[in-house]
C-alpha cells in the first residue's frame, strides 16, 4: 500500500482508501502492468533496478532511468506543451554567430568643391607665385637690365683705355633689390597663413582642434607656421641690408632646420606640458607630421572636426598607424638634411646670379618630391590596412 502511494504521488494517480465504503464512488487503481504506457519501454513498477537505481533528486525532478535512455517528465505547467513532456528548441541550444564587424572606417570622409574655401584653395597657387615666380621675375629682370649697362659701360672703357679689360665690377645685387625679393617671398607664405586663421575663427566649431576652448588658440600648425616665418625673415632682413648673399640665400635653409628641429623633439614621447591640437597637457608627445596631418587635412583640406576625431581614434587603436607617423617623420628629417647639404652646395659653388633662382628651385623640387612620395607612401599604407582589416573581418 505504501509502494501504491508512492507511485501515485510521483504520478498524479489517485488511489482507493481503505476507509471508503462500496457505496461510494470511487477511482479504482489501475493494474500495475498498465499505469505506464507500453511504447515508453519503462519498467514495471513491480521490477526493481537494481544496476542503475534511481536517485532521490530524480523522484522530485522526474526523471526516470531506464535501460537506454532517460525520459523527462515535466511535472509543472507548461503553456508550450500538451504532454507535459518537456520540449527542448534545436534553436535557443544552438549558440548565435557573433555580430558581424563594423565596416572599414575611411578617415576624409567629406568630397569638398574647390569652392567651398576658395581662398585656402587657391593657396599653394600663390605660394608658388609668389615665393619663386615673382621673387625671380624682379631679381632677373633687374639683373638683365644692370648687366646690360654694365656691357656698355666696360665696351666704353676697354675702348677708352686701348684694349685694356674693363675693371668695373659686373653688378649681382644690391640693397633694393634684395629687399624686394624679400617682400614677394613673404606675402605668398603670409597668405596661406592668413587664410587658415581666417577660416579657424570664422568656423571654428567646424575645424578647429577638438580641446580647443577659444578661437584666439587656433591649432599647432598655424602658431608653427608663425614662428618658422620668423625664423626665415630675420637673415633675409640682415643679409639684404648688410648685402651679406649667403646669410640671405641660406634664408629658407633657417625655416627648414627649425622644422627639423621640431620634428627630432617630437620623436621623443615625453608627456606635453600643455595641449596641443586635440591632446590634452600630459599626453605623450606624438609625432610632428602626425600633428601636421592632422590640421592640414582637418582645415586646409576642409575635413573639419569628425575627421580629428576618427584620425586620434585610429593612431590610439591601431599600432601600424603610429608607426606610418614616425617613418613619415623620419623621412622628412633626411629630406630637410638632403635640402640644406643641396643648398650650402649652391650657395659656395655658384655665383649669385645663378645661386639665387637655383636655391629657390632646390627648395619646391625638394618639398614637391617628399609630399608625393609621401602622399604615395600612406595610399599604400591605407589600402594595406583596408585588405587585412577585410581579411580579417572575413575570417571572423
Amino acid at each position: 500500500m505504501f509502494g501504491i502511494g508512492q507511485v501515485a504521488f510521483l504520478t498524479g494517480v489517485p488511489t482507493q482508501t481503505a476507509s471508503s465504503s462500496p457505496s461510494t464512488s470511487t477511482t479504482e487503481v489501475p493494474n500495475q502492468s498498465t499505469m505506464f504506457n507500453t511504447e515508453t519501454n519503462l519498467r514495471p513498477l513491480n521490477e526493481h533496478d537494481t544496476t542503475n537505481p534511481r536517485p532521490v533528486s530524480e523522484a522530485f525532478t522526474g526523471t526516470i532511468s531506464m535501460d537506454d535512455t532517460a525520459t523527462d517528465l515535466n511535472l509543472d505547467d507548461d503553456a508550450t506543451t500538451t504532454n507535459r513532456n518537456s520540449v527542448i528548441n534545436p534553436e535557443i541550444e544552438k549558440p548565435q554567430p557573433p555580430p558581424p564587424p563594423p565596416a572599414y572606417e575611411t578617415l576624409a570622409q567629406k568630397n569638398p568643391k574647390a569652392t567651398d574655401h576658395l581662398s585656402i584653395t587657391i593657396g599653394p597657387p600663390v605660394i608658388i607665385l609668389f615665393d619663386i615666380v615673382i621673387p625671380c621675375i624682379i631679381y632677373y629682370v633687374w639683373y638683365d637690365i644692370h648687366v646690360s649697362q654694365w656691357n656698355t659701360q666696360c665696351a666704353e672703357f676697354t675702348r677708352a683705355n686701348q684694349g685694356q679689360a674693363c675693371t668695373i665690377p659686373k653688378p649681382e645685387y644690391d640693397r633694393d633689390i634684395l629687399g624686394y625679393a624679400i617682400i614677394s617671398f613673404g606675402f605668398g607664405e603670409l597668405y596661406i597663413l592668413i587664410a587658415r586663421v581666417v577660416r579657424l575663427w570664422r568656423y571654428r566649431d567646424l575645424c578647429a582642434p577638438l580641446l580647443s576652448r577659444s578661437k584666439w588658440e587656433l591649432d599647432a600648425t598655424s602658431w608653427v607656421y608663425g614662428v618658422a616665418m620668423i625664423c626665415a625673415l630675420i637673415p633675409f632682413v640682415v643679409g639684404s641690408t648688410l648685402e651679406i648673399p649667403e646669410l640671405y640665400l641660406y634664408s629658407p635653409g633657417f625655416l627648414m632646420a627649425f622644422l627639423a628641429i621640431l620634428m627630432l623633439i617630437t620623436l621623443i614621447p615625453v608627456p606635453t606640458p600643455y595641449g596641443i591640437n586635440s591632446h590634452a597637457r600630459g599626453t605623450p608627445l606624438r609625432p610632428f607630421i602626425y600633428y601636421a596631418a592632422e590640421d592640414f587635412i582637418a582645415v586646409d583640406g576642409l575635413q573639419d572636426r569628425e575627421f580629428r576625431v576618427r584620425y586620434n581614434a585610429r593612431y590610439e587603436n591601431n599600432k601600424s598607424f603610429r608607426r606610418l607617423f614616425l617613418w613619415l617623420t623620419l623621412w622628412w628629417i633626411t629630406g630637410v638634411a638632403i635640402y640644406l647639404g643641396c643648398l650650402s652646395a649652391i650657395i659656395w659653388n655658384m655665383e649669385f646670379h645663378y645661386a639665387f633662382g637655383a636655391s629657390l628651385g632646390i627648395l619646391f623640387a625638394y618639398i614637391v618630391i617628399w609630399a608625393i612620395v609621401s602622399y604615395l607612401w600612406v595610399q599604400i599604407e591605407m589600402d594595406r590596412e583596408k585588405r587585412q582589416y577585410e581579411e580579417a573581418a572575413g575570417q571572423a
